[in-house]
């Protein structure tokens, strides 16, 4: 999607004052203008940000738009975060930050900002949104470190989503220290979440004008003394998680994942996307033994399935209700399919509401295998089905295992069976490209035009008729599994039964207009 470029006024007064040599810079941050409640029409008096957005537009160090709109929840591209650094320096260095025009718009300041330090890398896209961490890492080069002086003590790995030994873990804390970061909800970062204008609003005032910087405590949360240790986690829940591994009518190997046990009569659970379209399940035991794996039920907006492993007088791990925010955690299962595994985090968010069920946030590692495997609080129950991470690992998410309560099936069946009696809704699919969901019926959007080229139909939808374009898109994802399409690979998603079509999505332009596009690729049906 094209975004309107975020603009830096260059115009700065030199004046002489008598700061201390550290801050000898900041006399070239002066008010500029004044700014009147209603400026923007989007910015609040009750916005968090307000007082940010009111200090970057009187400071001229970030504008609005030509609507009357701040656009606040705008993201960042990493070319415009690298402008926004290198004005940020020359005016503090020079009093001025005049650059000139060039192809592309933002080289300039890419070349300056790697003359002056600022900038330590080459970004292989300047156009893409910039996650909070490159941002963080950009702009904690604009500022000598001497002007950057800490205020709060914060410990080296203290920000629960940033270890000291993550990617651009110096520049974040650093930036923490001077208050120029909070954090929240106990003083997590996001690193991998995109950096929205707002945000970026806070961030460069608080560079600009050291008043603005905020004191932060973030608590270390030493583990409680009844807590098990990582070693006594895998020996008290190891036998009870187990390697879970799915096949085609053919007997070729689909997917591999974790599951767990619940009860001695082998009721169990995993992730939907294991299990969904498949024609066979086999669990390998943490002793080596294999059992075959029958379904109760699914639920695809929750990614989550309720399985039996055959047997009986099976170990199995009790289960607790879902844990706070802060408490200590395990992941357990069998990442890349290999051995059993079992990492350590804490509860980042007890209720994450960025999936269209409320997830569990926690730092503790998730790998490809270790979905569908056990999320376990300190006391070795189970509490959690873990699901995903984000990009980068900094965290990951697990469905509660209350979810279950909304699955409905009393009766157990083979794979093969339950996908013969669970066939896609046709009437919900694209005409001739049956079990692909139709995204229209599926989110509400109405289709702005279609096309094909070489066996791949395109199906566009305006950007702008899409308001809740992130949550449209989970309702989608979820449609696409519940469909037996799931995203094996980074490129497409394709059927694990074995129906021949994939399907990509990506932000375009159709005939001038910013679009969504549903391309499907492969052997059409009827």
């Amino acid at each position: 999607m094209k975004k309107r470029l975020l603009s830096l006024l260059l115009s700065a007064a030199l004046l002489c004052g008598a700061l201390p040599t550290a801050f000898a810079g900041y006399e070239n941050f002066t008010p500029k203008t004044t700014y009147t409640d209603g400026r923007f029409s989007d910015v609040s008096s009750s916005d968090w940000f307000y007082e940010n957005v009111r200090a970057s537009y009187e400071y001229d160090l970030i504008n609005g738009y030509n609507d009357g709109k701040f656009h606040p929840d705008d993201d960042l591209t990493i070319a415009q975060a690298v402008k926004l650094a290198a004005c940020l320096n020359s005016l503090y260095s020079s009093g001025t930050a005049d650059f000139s025009a060039a192809s592309p718009w933002y080289q300039p300041y890419v070349d300056y900002a790697r003359r002056n330090g600022i900038l330590t890398r080459t970004f292989a896209d300047y156009n893409a949104p910039a996650s909070r961490r490159e941002f963080a890492a950009v702009l904690a080069g604009a500022l000598p470190r001497g002007a950057l002086q800490p205020i709060n003590s914060i410990a080296d790995g203290a920000i629960p989503d940033v270890p000291a030994s993550a990617e651009d873990a110096d520049a974040i804390y650093q930036l923490y220290r001077a208050g120029v970061l909070t954090g929240s909800n106990g003083g997590r970062f996001k690193p991998d979440d995109t950096i929205r204008r707002s945000e970026a609003a806070a961030i460069l005032t608080r560079m600009a004008v050291p008043s603005l910087r905020q004191k932060v405590e973030i608590s270390t949360g030493e583990q409680p003394e009844n807590v098990l240790s990582a070693d006594e986690i895998l020996e008290k829940c190891g036998p009870a998680v187990f390697k879970l591994t799915s096949y085609d009518a053919r007997g070729n190997l689909l997917g591999m994942g974790s599951g767990v046990v619940l009860s001695a009569n082998g009721d169990a659970v995993t992730c939907g996307h294991l299990v969904n379209g498949v024609a066979r399940l086999v669990a390998e035991m943490a002793d080596g033994s294999k059992r075959e794996v029958s379904i109760y039920a699914l639920d695809a907006d929750s990614d989550i399935a309720h399985i039996r492993v055959v047997g009986v007088g099976l170990p199995y791990l009790e289960t607790a209700d879902s844990p706070s925010t802060g408490d200590i955690v395990y992941a357990l299962g069998y990442p890349g399919g290999g051995a059993e595994k079992v990492t350590a985090g804490k509860v980042l968010d007890d209720s994450n509401g960025d999936y269209l069920v409320p997830m569990i946030e926690t730092t503790a590692s998730v790998v490809s295998g270790n979905s569908g495997g056990a999320l376990i609080d300190g006391q070795g129950r189970a509490v959690a089905v873990t699901v995903s991470s984000r990009t980068g690992g900094s965290s990951s998410f697990s469905v509660p295992l209350s979810v279950l309560d909304r699955l409905q099936g009393s009766t157990a069946v083979t794979p093969a069976e339950y996908s013969r009696t669970h066939k896609p809704d046709s009437s919900r699919c694209y005409d001739n490209l049956y079990p692909v969901p139709d995204f229209g019926a599926v989110s509400g959007a109405s289709l702005l035009a279609t096309s094909r080229d070489r066996g791949t139909t395109c199906f566009y939808y305006a950007l702008s008729e899409l308001p809740d374009l992130d949550r449209q898109l989970l309702r989608y994802y979820a449609a696409l599994g519940e469909n037996t399409f799931y995203q094996f690979n980074e490129s497409s998603f394709t059927s694990s039964a074995g129906y021949l079509l994939s399907v990509k999505l990506y932000e375009t332009t159709w005939e001038g207009i910013d679009v969504l596009g549903v391309f499907v690729s492969g052997m059409q049906t009827s």
